[in-house]
Order: C-alpha cells, then structure tokens, then sequence
C-alpha cells in the first residue's frame, strides 16, 4: 500500500513536472510573439515618423524657397527703383549717411543708431 501511494504521488510529481514545462513553454512562445509583434510595431513607427519627417522637411524647404523668391524679387524691384533714381538724388541719399558709413567719421546723431 505505500508502494502504491508512493508511486501516485510520483507520478502526480511528474505530472505536475510536465504541466510546469508545458507552461513554460507556452509563455516563452507567448513572449517570443509579444516582444516580435512589439519589434514589427516599432518599425512601422519608425517608418512612420520617417514619412512624417520628409514630408515636414519638404514642407520647409518649400517654404524657404517661396520666402527667398520673395526676397530676391524685393530686392531686384528696390535695385531696379534704385537704378532709375537720377544721380542727384543718389548722391543727397548717400551724402545723407556717408559720416555713419565711413570709418573714423562717425558722427553721433539722435536718429542714428550704432
């Protein structure tokens, strides 16, 4: 009669050895999932912001064009203004600022700044 509930009580034992590793089996096959579908997740992010990141910088580089052809236009237009001004008027503009312009003359003025 012990032998028998000894041998029960091994074979529940083993049993219970067996469902353990059937158990941890599962769980490691349920991480390798996990941690597989957390890597795919983050590539796709990656991609995402990739996309999101080239199209923002398109976006900018858009934007700074379109800003620099309107600088460069204003600025052709006042050369063109300043090309047809007469050289009288030129020379009053340039007489006008020519002690803040040149070195070692500066004259301090109220409306001058620097």
């Amino acid at each position: 009669m012990e032998r028998d509930l000894l041998s029960k009580v091994l074979d529940n034992e083993r049993d219970i050895q067996a469902k353990i590793e059937s158990e941890k089996k599962q769980y490691a096959e349920k991480i390798e999932k996990a941690k597989k579908y957390a890597e795919e997740r983050v590539v796709q992010e990656e991609a995402v912001l990739r996309e999101q990141l080239e199209k923002s910088v398109r976006e900018a580089e858009e934007i700074a064009e379109e800003k620099a052809g309107d600088i460069l236009e204003a600025a052709a237009r006042r050369a063109e203004y300043l090309r047809s001004l007469p050289d009288e008027v030129l020379q009053r503009i340039v007489m006008k600022y020519i002690d803040s312009i040149l070195p070692g003359r500066r004259i301090d003025r109220p409306n001058v700044k620097g």
